[in-house]
C-alpha cells in the first residue's frame, strides 16, 4: 500500500467553520453552560514574595455564608510538580498548594469552595495567614550570587548552567562588538484567562479546561491525584488564546481533588488579576553578546551568556534556553559559536514558554547586535546581513540548527523594497535634526517549529459505516482555525466538500492520544498525521472498489466523494457503498498514526520597521511594518495572514509597552491593564506581508509553521530603527519595551 508523497492543491480559501459560532455568542467555553448545582472555587494567595507559613485560619471563612469548604495542602494530599527532565533539582518541586512556605506573591494557599463566585471571593479574604516574610530574591544577579536562597533545602539557585563552544579557532585581528540585550519579562494576556470545571465520575473525574496539551495534562493530573490515566477526562471547549501558558497549572488538580472529596462539580474562573499574580510569564532573559568580523563586516565569531530566571519553581521555563542557543546564530553563517547559560530562581512566578519561547529572546540579541557591529564598521546594516548570511541550504549551524529550506538573501531583498529602503535613507538625509525624526530597523530570523526532533503527534480517519469521513486529531485549536484547516486537508484527499468531514479533537475519551498544540507544530506534524491517515484510508478504499467493479486499483480514481474507472465515469461508488462493502468483508476503513516528521523545520524572515521618534516626549510611532514570511507552504491563506497580524501584534507589544516589574519586595506594580499596557485597536500599524515558500522537504504538506514570526522578527525591527533614528543625537543603548520615559531619558542622557 503506497501513500502519496505530496497533497495536491487544496480548495479556495473559505470563512472559517469556527467563525460563525463565536461571533454569533454560540460558542462555548468552559464558563458556559455549567451544569446544575456547580460550586465556584476562589483561590487564597500569598501576599509575599518569601516567608515561612506560621499560621492559616479557616474558621471565619468556613462559617461564611455559602461556603461549603475551605481545603489546604494537607487536607488534598496532592504529590508536587517535579522540576522539568532532564533537569532535576531536589527541593524545587512545586506543591499544588503552598505548605510550610512561600515563594512568590500570589502562589495559592487555600482554596475555598461556596455556592457562588462572589460568595468564595467573599470568604477567601476572611482567610487569615501569618507569613514570617524573609528576604525575597528578585533580580538575576542576586540569585546567581547564592548569597540568599529562594529554596534553602536546595542549597543553590543554580538551576541549569551549560557551556557549549562549537567551531574553529577565529584568526586574528579581528573587530570586536559587544552589547548587552534585555528581553523582560511579558504576562501572556489571553482574551479568556484559565478556567477549569471538574465533575465527579463514576470513580473518576471529568474536567473541562482550555488545555494546548489535553493528554499531557490527563496524565498529570492522574499522577497528582494518583488514579489510573483513563480515569481522568479531559475535555478541550472553545478556547479564547493561549500563547503557550495553557498547559498544566497547580490550581487544576486542586480543583479537581475539591470536586472529588465533595462529590459535585466546581468551577474555578481565574481573574484578570490573577493571571497577572501567578499566571506564567514568559521571557525574562539577558544576553551579553559579542561578535567578531573583519573590518568589511564578515563575522567569524559569535560569544553569548545568557541569563535567565526561571522564577520560583523551574519547570517548563528551564528548557527555554537551550530553544534559544539553537538558534542564536540566526541566518547568519558564523563559524564559530560560544554559548553559556546560566538560570536560576527567583521569587517571581514560574517563567513558561510564551509564543516564540526563547526565538523572540535569541533574535532581539544577534539582531541588536548585527546593527551594532554595522554602526560600529560604518557599514550599512542591510549589507552586513548580506554578507553574513546561510546561502546553501540545508546547512547545520554551530549550535546544531539544521535549517531545511529557504533563500535568506531574497527575503531581505523583498523586505527592503517593499519597505522602501533606499527612499528612507535619503527622507533622513534630507529631515535632519528635526523635532520628529525617522529610522528603519531590520529584524531578520530563524524560527524552528515542531518541537523536539523526534515529536509525533496523534491522527486518525475513518469512512464511517453511514459513509461521512471522520478526522480526530491530537492538535487542539486554541484559536488558530485547525477545524478549517483539518478538514480542508482531509476533504482535499477524498474529493468531498470540507463540511462533509466530521472534525473531532480536545477529548480524550474520543481522540486516542496527542502531544499537543505549541511550538507552531500542528500543521507540520498533526495536519501530516491526519493527511496521511487519509491517504491510506484512501488507498484501502480504493482496493475495495477495484474488487466491487472487478478492476485494478491502479485504474481506480476518485472525485465528488465517489469513486469509478478511469474513463468510466457513468458507473460510481459512493463512500457509503464502499463503507458498506467494507463492513461484509470485515474491514475496517480507518487508519490512525502517531506520526513524527524526525526532524524541526525552520521557517524564517525578514521583518523591516520604519518608526518615528518625537524628540520632545520620547514616543515611537511605527510608520510601516514590513513582514517577509517563508512559513513553507501555506496551507490556506486566510488562517496564515491572521497568525502573522496576530503575532506582529504581540511583537508591537513587547517591543513598546509590555513588562513585568516588581518591587524590591517582590510585590508586582502590575495587576491589570490600566499599568500592563498591550496594543489595543488605536494602535496603528501600518502591516505589509509577502511569502516566499521553500516548502519543507521534512513533512508530507510542505509546511514549516506560522504561528510565531512576528513576536520574533518585530521588536528587533522596531529596536533597531529606534537607534537608527536616535544615532545622530548619540544614542546607542536602549532596552525594550521602548516606552516614551525611557526614550526621552536616553536622548536627554546623550545630549548631556
Amino acid at each position: 500500500m503506497t501513500v502519496r508523497s505530496t497533497p495536491g492543491p487544496l480548495p479556495a480559501p473559505t470563512r472559517r467553520f469556527e467563525d460563525e459560532p463565536l461571533i454569533t455568542g454560540a460558542g462555548r467555553f468552559v464558563g458556559d453552560e455549567v451544569p446544575e448545582g456547580v460550586l465556584a472555587a476562589w483561590f487564597v494567595r500569598s501576599p509575599f514574595a518569601s516567608g515561612s507559613i506560621e499560621e492559616v485560619d479557616v474558621s471565619d471563612a468556613v462559617a461564611a455564608p455559602g461556603v461549603v469548604a475551605v481545603y489546604m495542602a494537607t487536607d488534598l494530599n496532592l504529590s508536587d510538580l517535579p522540576t522539568s527532565p532532564p533537569i532535576r533539582i531536589e527541593g524545587m518541586d512545586q506543591p499544588m498548594l503552598a505548605r510550610d512556605r512561600v515563594a512568590f506573591v500570589g502562589q495559592a494557599v487555600a482554596i475555598v469552595i461556596a455556592e457562588s463566585a462572589a460568595l468564595a471571593e467573599d470568604a477567601a479574604g476572611l482567610v487569615f495567614i501569618d507569613i514570617d516574610p524573609g528576604e525575597p530574591v528578585i533580580s538575576i544577579d542576586d540569585s546567581i550570587r547564592d548569597e540568599t536562597l529562594v529554596h534553602g533545602a536546595a542549597g543553590t539557585n543554580i538551576v541549569f548552567r551549560d557551556r557549549k563552544v562549537e567551531g574553529p579557532e577565529p584568526p586574528d585581528g579581528l573587530i570586536d562588538v559587544t552589547v548587552t540585550v534585555e528581553h523582560p519579562r511579558l504576562a501572556p494576556s489571553p482574551i479568556e484567562a484559565l478556567a477549569a470545571l471538574a465533575t465527579p465520575t463514576d470513580g473518576g473525574i471529568h474536567i473541562e479546561v482550555g488545555s494546548q496539551s489535553p493528554h499531557e495534562l490527563q496524565r498529570q493530573l492522574a499522577g497528582r491525584l494518583d488514579m489510573p490515566d483513563e480515569m481522568v477526562r479531559v475535555t478541550v471547549p472553545d478556547v479564547g488564546g493561549a500563547f503557550g501558558m495553557k498547559r498544566f497549572h497547580p490550581e487544576y488538580p486542586v480543583v479537581a481533588k475539591a470536586a472529588l472529596l465533595l462529590g459535585r462539580p466546581v468551577l474555578w474562573a481565574q481573574s484578570r488579576r490573577e493571571i497577572f499574580l501567578a499566571g506564567t510569564h514568559g521571557r525574562s532573559q539577558r544576553h551579553e553578546v559579542t561578535l567578531s568580523a573583519t573590518p568589511d563586516g564578515r563575522i567569524h565569531s559569535a560569544r553569548f551568556r545568557l541569563l535567565t530566571d526561571t522564577g520560583a519553581y523551574p519547570h517548563r521555563g528551564v528548557m527555554i534556553p537551550l530553544f534559544s542557543r539553537l538558534v542564536a546564530a540566526g541566518l547568519y553563517d558564523i563559524p564559530r559559536v560560544d554559548f553559556e547559560i546560566i538560570a536560576a530562581a527567583t521569587n517571581l512566578p514560574p517563567t513558561a514558554p510564551y509564543r516564540g519561547a526563547g526565538r523572540p529572546e535569541a533574535a532581539l540579541a544577534i539582531e541588536r547586535a548585527m546593527d551594532a557591529l554595522a554602526r560600529k564598521l560604518d557599514l550599512d546594516p542591510a549589507d552586513v546581513r548580506r554578507r553574513n548570511f546561510i546561502s546553501d541550504l540545508p546547512h547545520e549551524t554551530a549550535m546544531g540548527a539544521r535549517h531545511d529550506s529557504g533563500d535568506y538573501a531574497a527575503a531581505l531583498e523583498l523586505g527592503l523594497q517593499a519597505a522602501r529602503y533606499p527612499e528612507v535613507r535619503e527622507e533622513q538625509k534630507a529631515a535632519g535634526r528635526g523635532d520628529k525624526v525617522i529610522g528603519i530597523g531590520i529584524g531578520a530570523f530563524i524560527e524552528r517549529t515542531g518541537g523536539a526532533p523526534d515529536a509525533w503527534e496523534y491522527g486518525d480517519v475513518e469512512i464511517a459505516g453511514d459513509g461521512s469521513v471522520v478526522a480526530r486529531t491530537g492538535s487542539t485549536s486554541t484559536g488558530q482555525g485547525h477545524a478549517t484547516a483539518w478538514r480542508r486537508v482531509v476533504a482535499e484527499v477524498f474529493d468531498i466538500p470540507p463540511a462533509q468531514v466530521a472534525f473531532a479533537a480536545g477529548d480524550t475519551a474520543i481522540v486516542g492520544d496527542s502531544v499537543g498544540t505549541f511550538a507552531s507544530r500542528s500543521a507540520q506534524v498533526g495536519a501530516s498525521a491526519v493527511w496521511r491517515c487519509a491517504e491510506r484510508v484512501r488507498v484501502a478504499a480504493v482496493e475495495l472498489v477495484a474488487e466491487m467493479l472487478e478492476a485494478a486499483p491502479g485504474d481506480i480514481r476518485v472525485s465528488g466523494g465517489a469513486f469509478h474507472v478511469a474513463g468510466s465515469a457513468d458507473i460510481e461508488v459512493t463512500l457509503a457503498e464502499v463503507a458498506e462493502f467494507a463492513g461484509e468483508r470485515q474491514v475496517e476503513l480507518r487508519s490512525e498514526e502517531r506520526y513524527s516528521p524526525g526532524v524541526q523545520a525552520f521557517p524564517y524572515g525578514v521583518h523591516i520597521a520604519t518608526v518615528e521618534v518625537d524628540i520632545a516626549t520620547g514616543v515611537v510611532k511605527p510608520l510601516s511594518l514590513v513582514a517577509i514570511d517563508d512559513v513553507g507552504n501555506v496551507l490556506d491563506e486566510m488562517l496564515v495572514g491572521g497568525q502573522i497580524a496576530g503575532s506582529v501584534m504581540q511583537g508591537v507589544g513587547a517591543a513598546l509597552f509590555e513588562e513585568m516589574h516588581y518591587s524590591e519586595d517582590g510585590q508586582p506594580r502590575a495587576a491589570t491593564f490600566v499599568d500592563y499596557l498591550v496594543p489595543s485597536a488605536m494602535q496603528s500599524v501600518p502591516l505589509i506581508t509577502d511569502y516566499l515558500t521553500h516548502p519543507a522537504p521534512s513533512n508530507p504538506l510542505g509546511a514549516k509553521g506560522a504561528g510565531e514570526g512576528g513576536c520574533i522578527g518585530v521588536p528587533p525591527a522596531i529596536l533597531n530603527a529606534t537607534l537608527d533614528a536616535l544615532a545622530p543625537w548619540g544614542v546607542d543603548e536602549l532596552q525594550i519595551p521602548l516606552t516614551p520615559n525611557k526614550v526621552w531619558e536616553a536622548i536627554q542622557a546623550a545630549a548631556r
